[in-house]
């Protein structure tokens, strides 16, 4: 799929606060129709951590954060069959 395609299809699938490693903050999407899964990884160095505010009781949406961090799709296989941006190192 190119990016337009995810973004119009999956841009507004809610991804949920899953969890906080190595200054990333990890989201996720309820598994897909198709049994793949959306992710979401903000965050990448401490200086971005301490300037986010992060609510853990609230979704985030591609459509919101996916342009200035790393989103991906899964397969229901366990493959990456999208990504956007670059992996928080």
């Amino acid at each position: 799929m190119t990016d337009d395609e995810v973004f119009e299809k999956y841009g507004e699938v809610p991804l949920h606060f899953s969890h906080y490693y190595n200054f990333v903050f990890i989201f996720k999407s309820e598994r897909l129709e198709n049994g793949g899964q959306i992710y979401l990884q903000q965050g990448g160095t401490m200086e971005k951590v301490s300037a986010m505010v992060v609510d853990v009781q609230e979704p985030v949406t591609l459509n919101e954060k996916a342009e200035s961090d790393f989103a991906y799709i899964k397969s229901a296989e366990n493959q990456v069959v999208w990504k956007h941006g670059e992996p928080h190192r």
